[in-house]
């Protein structure tokens, strides 16, 4: 029984040590090719944060202070509040925005049109999720006016993720609100845990080239998750 064990012991120890060989030995954080871990490539983490971003519809939407809120004491500050968006219906893979130029992220971005948009997995009905296993992402880039013509077609594709929003659209006499996309920039996603998941900047290019590769939600937002600590 004591050889047994020992014998165990001793093959146990020597699978850990293969494992930990074979593990990534930079930071999940530094780059592309780092970031690539157990189960994600590049291309995964873009198809995922590709309908992460399709199919959740809300996000913290942030900004960076300028010198003429609080006397400029809040000069440089980042600030966030959550806002509604959906996935552009004409240009799939943009965030289409329905924003008042009342918000203090809108009156930021005419100074400094330097925005984010951080988004997280929401969980589903009956799910209890977790927050910091779950993927996000969050898209940097600028705020660009919906062309007017295109009005009509954002109205459209808004309501039908956000029925709720009829009652502040631009023509129900909210004159203050207008139509915006967030022109990405930069992506950064997070899939779960570093080590497990892809964690690391994704090529925009490659975040536009997922968008034929939508599947059903529920599965687009797990298929790679066989790895997903508990």
């Amino acid at each position: 029984m004591h050889s047994f064990r020992t014998v165990f012991v001793t093959v146990s120890l020597a699978l850990f040590a293969s494992a930990a060989l074979a593990m990534p030995t930079g930071s999940c954080h530094e780059n592309k090719s780092a970031a690539n871990t157990l189960g994600e490539t590049h291309e995964d983490a873009a198809g995922l944060a590709r309908n992460l971003v399709k199919y959740t519809g809300i996000g913290t939407f942030m900004s960076v202070m300028d010198e003429r809120r609080k006397d400029g004491s809040l000069n440089g500050y980042p600030f966030g509040s959550m806002d509604y968006y959906v996935d552009d219906c004409d240009a799939p893979g943009m965030p289409l925005m329905l924003l008042s130029h009342l918000q203090v992220n809108v009156q930021n971005a005419r100074t400094s049109n330097r925005v984010s948009l951080a988004i997280r997995k929401l969980p589903t009905q009956g799910e209890r999720g977790n927050p910091m296993a779950d993927p996000r992402v969050t898209l940097l880039g600028r705020l660009v006016p919906l062309d007017e013509e295109k009005h009509a077609r954002a109205e459209e594709c808004f309501v039908r993720q956000h029925p709720d929003a009829k009652w502040w659209l631009p023509r129900s006499g909210f004159h203050d609100f207008k139509w915006y996309n967030l022109e990405i920039k930069e992506i950064y996603y997070i899939g779960g845990f570093g080590g497990i998941h892809y964690i690391g900047w994704i090529d925009v290019g490659t975040y536009y080239a997922q968008q034929q590769k939508q599947v059903d939600e529920r599965e687009s937002l797990d298929s790679f998750r066989g790895l997903q600590l508990q």
